[in-house]
């Protein structure tokens, strides 16, 4: 099924559930730093993907139950697994290594650049001026950040950052064939329950007994509920209505919500480059939600 050409209506609720699911997105990080000691970044994002699933199967089995008239797109749907492990898997391992608010800015900041461009290989499509403009000043802002002096710098928590960049990019660019068919709820909770699935072995590989206490057992049902549930959930629906590279331009205001925490939660350093880089960033967000299309 072809997707509507979107009205200017539905370009700004798209706008407004993209940067609700950012805002989501961007709890993740400081619910991991609020954990007990002792767990596994592994772990977490094993964790987040169990429960969010979960969250989201109950939440669409409540509500109107799936859809059976059409079938689901395979390639599509394996992909965008592939994308959501692939960012589980190095995101909060960059993140113990560069700190919540550098390498949250990071993986999110280099989504949009490899969602233009794998919007292109996939459908041809260029991005908009608004798009060049907006991931210039991103990568500015990135520089800004990567030559803080104070800021926590590990040049492999930062490849991991941008591999899971492009884990996210993956999915979000293959979740809008899903959603030509699918409500976002559903395909939140397939898409999650197989990540779930898929990487549940990494548990047999860690301690895990720190989910039991109650910090634990709090921290993994927020970064699964909101981190997680919500977040996708809102972020879905605005991409069904953006182009994808506005979409994930529009994301960047998850590392925006991870570097304040960060600074004002969890004491990470904040220099006069940090701020710059976050505002550098934000300018960036501001051009693509001035012109979404």
């Amino acid at each position: 099924m072809l997707r509507s050409i979107p009205m200017p209506r539905q370009l700004s609720v798209g706008v407004l559930y993209t940067l609700l699911g950012a805002v989501c997105f961007g709890t993740t990080g400081t619910i991991q730093a609020f954990a007990p000691e002792g767990c596994q970044p592994l772990a977490v994002g094993t964790m987040r993907l169990v429960v969010g699933g979960l969250v989201m199967l109950l939440w669409v089995r409540c509500r109107s139950g799936f859809t059976h008239h059409v079938p689901w797109p395979k390639k599509a749907t394996l992909t965008a697994a592939v994308g959501i492990i692939v960012f589980q898997i190095l995101f909060f391992q960059s993140l113990v290594r560069t700190g919540v608010a550098v390498g949250t800015v990071i993986a999110i900041g280099f989504g949009p650049m490899a969602g233009g461009i794998i919007e292109y290989l996939l459908r041809g499509s260029v991005p908009s001026r608004s798009w060049f403009t907006a991931t210039a000043l991103a990568l500015c802002g990135l520089v800004t950040l990567s030559i803080d002096d104070k800021a926590t710098i590990d040049m492999t928590g930062v490849l991991m950052a941008l591999g899971a960049g492009a884990g996210y990019a993956l999915y979000a660019a293959n979740s809008q064939t899903i959603l030509a068919d699918r409500s976002p709820q559903e395909m939140i909770a397939v898409l999650f329950t197989f990540g779930g699935i898929a990487m549940s072995p990494i548990l047999f590989f860690y301690d895990i007994s720190w989910m039991f206490s109650m910090r634990g057992f709090i921290s993994i049902v927020l970064i699964g509920v909101i981190g997680t549930a919500m977040a996708y959930s809102f972020f879905a629906t605005g991409l069904a209505t953006l182009p994808l590279s506005s979409g994930l331009t529009l994301g960047l205001a998850e590392p925006l919500v991870a570097a304040l925490f960060g600074i004002l939660l969890l004491g990470e350093p904040c220099s006069f480059q940090t701020v710059m880089g976050i505002c550098i960033i934000f300018s960036g967000m501001f051009v693509i939600a001035r012109n979404p299309t």
